[in-house]
């Protein structure tokens, strides 16, 4: 049987990693203009890559939720963690 647990866990370190490439993309030559659109002419990584990623990974952790709880399970309160 699949351990969505830990395929939720592996989804947050993912969607974290991705925050670290918007980091990447900054450093290596993106700019943030006033309207918060990146800039990146000088960048060898394209944003929307990284757009593409976050979003995917995101609505990926949503979905392993409603296989695993079902969709009223994105509402219902968690039990607590037995040890």
């Amino acid at each position: 049987m699949l351990n969505t647990n830990a395929l939720h866990n592996a989804l947050n370190i993912l969607i974290s990693l991705s925050a670290l490439l918007v980091a990447i993309l900054l450093a290596s030559g993106c700019t943030q203009l006033a309207t918060g659109a990146l800039e990146c002419s000088q960048s060898s990584i394209s944003p929307m890559i990284t757009a593409y990623a976050i979003a995917g990974l995101g609505a990926l952790k949503i979905l392993v939720n409603i296989g695993r709880d079902g969709l009223s399970g994105l509402i219902k309160p968690q039990p607590s963690v037995q040890k």
